[in-house]
């Protein structure tokens, strides 16, 4: 079968959707699939490519993009990569959707180009985060009449009015009355079309499944898979110091994750100390935070391999944090399924399905999101006495998240989209 993927983020970056589809096109590959990627040129977390190329993580990779250049490339695992043009991203959601909207469309137009009359995709998968990819996905599957796999790996629609995406993006140039218009109805409209005509929908959780299903939307789980290696290794040990509680972050660094709240609490809880490794929009607006305040907060570059196996090296624990707005109850980062794996001790700062897989499993602590009172209460119990989970959570994940799991629930929805 020829899969073809939309997608905003790809390798050589690093962060969630890159792994969760490193996995899926060696899987893919490995099951006898030619994989084909549309994906603009690296650049995230940054604005640009050269930005890319500089940072920690780019600067391991500048030798392989310099082999390959072009528009078409090959990737580490066999696929081949059509990139196509993006915009000089920045900071704000405006920025951020102007430059996923040119790719998204620069994907369209290369695609219909070089596919329609020859060597047509049997299937086109799309992903997000990126929202305008869903639109590309479908508009591809109309033109070349193939099935279109939408994977809505956050909680879209609902996401779009819960983070006010429209008013923060455009909100200086049309009245409230307006952006409240198209976040409430017009684009939650279109794009609960665009999940009723695809062939199948993939979604990350079984609450946002619930929910799709009484809007009458017919959605599979297919949670992100944690690596066999992961799974394998010995249970995490934390710091031979034990002078404080360590914990550490690593991620997106952004306004969903809402990592203020646990910075603030941090301020008034002796005995703690936390690390956040990883870049995004909000990273000056912490670093300034923490030092108001006087946290005790740390934060490092994105990084991989052993400069990130040492940051483990540090830790006690590991933090999982979302924002207080209704959609994230019904998301699962998949860090915390990484984090139960290795069974290293959680802070969950999460709410709905999330809090929920936590608790049933004993693999840490949760504190409700946005409350600050409840993250101090959370951290105090770290500091006071930091239990090991036991086998439960990773038990979980090898039954539930792994990526053996992952690749046979994707070949169900490929066999399935094509009878």
């Amino acid at each position: 079968m020829r899969i073809l993927l939309l997608s905003h983020y790809y390798w050589p970056e690093v962060g969630a959707p890159q792994r969760r589809w490193a996995t899926l096109v060696s899987h893919f590959i490995g099951q006898g699939h030619q994989v084909i990627v549309a994906a603009p040129h690296p650049h995230y977390p940054h604005t640009r490519r050269d930005e890319f190329f500089g940072s920690q993580v780019g600067r391991m990779r500048t030798r392989v993009e310099a082999k390959l250049g072009g528009t078409w490339e090959t990737g580490e695992l066999g696929e081949r990569i059509l990139r196509v043009p993006y915009l000089h991203s920045g900071s704000s959601i405006g920025r951020q959707l102007l430059d996923q909207g040119v790719a998204s469309v620069g994907a369209v137009n290369a695609i219909i180009r070089r596919m329609r009359n020859s060597h047509t995709p049997d299937v086109v998968i799309s992903t997000t985060p990126a929202l305008p990819f869903l639109f590309a996905g479908d508009i591809v599957a109309r033109r070349l009449r193939i099935p279109h796999i939408a994977e809505v790996r956050d909680v879209w629609p609902d996401l779009i009015s819960d983070l006010s995406l429209v008013t923060n993006a455009v909100g200086r140039y049309l009245p409230l009355a307006a952006t409240s218009y198209l976040e409430d109805k017009v684009l939650p409209g279109l794009l609960t079309i665009v999940q009723r005509r695809a062939s199948a929908v993939v979604v990350t959780t079984e609450s946002f499944r619930y929910l799709l299903e009484r809007r009458g939307i017919k959605a599979e789980v297919v949670r992100s898979g944690v690596a066999q290696s992961e799974i394998d290794q010995r249970p995490h040990t934390g710091a031979a110091d034990e002078s404080d509680t360590k914990l550490l972050y690593v991620g997106t660094v952004g306004r969903s994750q809402d990592l203020a709240s646990v910075i603030t609490a941090a301020s008034k809880v002796p005995g703690i100390k936390i690390r956040i490794v990883g870049d995004g929009a909000d990273r000056l607006k912490l670093q300034a935070l923490a030092g108001t305040l006087g946290a005790p907060v740390e934060f490092f570059e994105q990084t991989t391999g052993h400069a990130l196996a040492a940051h483990w090296g540090w830790a006690d624990a590991g933090l999982v944090s979302l924002g207080d707005v209704p959609a994230h109850s019904l998301t699962v980062p998949s860090k915390l399924y990484s984090l139960m794996a290795r069974r290293v001790p959680i802070l969950g700062v999460v709410a709905g399905e999330a809090a929920e897989i936590i608790s049933e499993n004993r693999a840490g602590v949760v504190a409700h999101p946005g409350d600050v009172d409840s993250i101090v209460t959370a951290l105090q119990a770290l500091v006071q006495g930091l239990d090991r989970p036991d086998a439960a959570g990773h038990r979980w994940v090898v039954d539930h998240a792994c990526v053996d799991v992952m690749g046979a629930e994707y070949d169900r929805i490929l066999e399935q989209v094509q009878t």
